[in-house]
């Protein structure tokens, strides 16, 4: 059904087995960001055992704020998908304790074996502070899955069912989970030496920060259509609330007026940059005030105009533009990758280069650099090649399909890293560009799911 058709009767909630494969995709994968760049050095059981028990109790600055906050980010989805799994849809009382406390012993067991095999992979190391990170992150997760564990089974549910039931779903979750997207990594400022730095840093400025000038024209421009499109699903959702009832009778309302829906938006990214004031590595100018005013006007106007939209007149506008598209996002992609600089490299040198610097182990690179950096470089990756899954919907061409020619092309842009000095090709964009353009056309999928076969249904079948 497409987003533009009637109610759907909400699905019966799905069984614990739905929620296995993210459990254990969550697991493993903080095991592996916990290990990460996976230098192993053999230590005998007993003095690994030794330097778990001997850990240091650090007393951190603001600069290592926000990595003792992402350790306990980390944590939170398994306290939450344990506590979900072994709770089960709609459970009693008993069975919600039983599965709270599993799911917090579980998230601290884990920490503690994942900290102890980190005494045999330097450069990690081991400390107090990230034990009691994880273990908060845990219970935090516990908490939240005793609250909200059904509304998340409800979202794999309309996922299952798709159209307009899971557009509604994922916007109130998207609503919900913006909040902490803005603000991570939560470093907050605590004193105030700390507020008199960052106030006087670069990452302040009443129209433009120091530091959104030093990354050029291409990646400025890339940095606010990314903040502008970040907020049109606060925009449609709130049109969808203003005009849904008029106060006091049960009839449809008129949507608000674009000037309002402005203001509204220009005081949400005054909210906005007023909090990331208050976060270290947050930053804070006047022009996102702007463009999130921007992208929650624009999501209010589409949600206004989406009952015409059919998902095949959709497809068909995508595939008109598609020449633009590609001539606008190939020479992007160019240009943020900084693959048109030179001075260029032999081909010797590169081969060498490729042999002796490269590492291909995936998010090996990602360890290296801040929380804030790796999130960015991740969320600027997958919009780079998200383009690619959107004109594959429109084409109609198979996922595999749309994410190896993700891969390929990606392949192209690292390569040219390779040769061009100033730059750092990183495999693992390869396989991040490749999901998130299979991702995109998924969801667009799910999002449109059979709106030609419910227009189809009531047709008189061919003799």
């Amino acid at each position: 059904m497409s987003l533009g058709a009637g109610a759907i009767p909400a699905p019966p909630l799905p069984d614990t087995a739905r929620l296995w494969p993210l459990w254990l995709a969550w697991v493993v994968f903080v095991v592996y960001g916990s290990l990460v760049p996976l230098d192993f050095h053999p230590l005998p059981i007993d003095a690994a055992w030794q330097r778990l028990l001997q850990a240091p109790m650090l007393k951190l600055g603001v600069e290592s704020r926000a990595d003792w906050v992402a350790n306990g980010v980390l944590y939170l989805p398994v306290g939450f998908l344990t506590t979900g799994l072994l709770m089960g849809p709609r459970a009693d009382a008993g069975r919600r304790l039983l599965a709270a406390a599993l799911g917090l012993v579980f998230g601290c067991v884990l920490a503690v074996a994942v900290e102890f095999a980190q005494t045999a992979f330097p450069p990690r190391s081991v400390s107090r502070n990230d034990l009691l990170a994880e273990a908060i992150g845990s219970a935090l997760g516990m908490v939240l899955a005793l609250m909200g564990a059904d509304r998340f089974r409800g979202l794999l549910a309309g996922y299952g069912l798709g159209g307009r039931l899971l557009a509604r779903r994922l916007a109130v979750f998207y609503a919900l989970a913006f909040p902490a997207l803005a603000l991570f990594p939560f470093d907050l400022l605590l004193n105030a030496s700390e507020w008199q730095a960052k106030l006087g840093g670069g990452l302040v400025g009443w129209w433009l920060a120091d530091s959104s000038r030093e990354l050029g024209v291409v990646k400025l421009l890339a940095k606010l259509a990314v903040e502008t499109l970040a907020v049109l699903p606060l925009g449609a959702l709130w049109a969808a609330q203003q005009s849904r009832l008029v106060p006091g009778k049960q009839r449809l309302g008129r949507p608000p007026s674009l000037l309002r829906c402005a203001v509204v938006g220009a005081l949400l990214g005054s909210l906005i940059e007023a909090l990331q004031l208050a976060v270290a590595s947050g930053q804070s100018q006047g022009v996102s005030v702007l463009t999130r005013s921007l992208g929650f006007t624009l999501g209010a106007l589409a949600w206004r105009h989406h009952p015409a939209a059919s998902p095949e007149g959709l497809r068909a506008a995508v595939r008109h533009w598609t020449t633009p598209i590609l001539l606008a996002l190939l020479p992007l992609l160019v240009l943020y990758n900084g693959a048109w600089r030179g001075p260029w490299l032999t081909l010797e040198q590169a081969l060498r280069r490729l042999h002796k610097d490269i590492s291909f182990i995936p998010f090996f690179y990602h360890y290296y650099t801040t929380e804030m950096h790796a999130l960015i470089s991740l969320v600027a990756v997958s919009l780079s090649y998200a383009p690619l899954g959107l004109l594959g919907w429109a084409w109609h061409v198979k996922p595999g399909v749309v994410a190896m020619m993700a891969l390929l092309l990606s392949l192209v842009m690292e390569a040219s890293k390779l040769v061009a000095e100033g730059t750092h090709p990183d495999p693992s964009n390869l396989w991040i560009s490749a999901a998130a353009a299979w991702m995109t056309q998924m969801l667009l999928q799910r999002l449109f799911v059979g709106g030609a076969a419910t227009r189809n249904a009531g047709a008189a079948p061919r003799r």
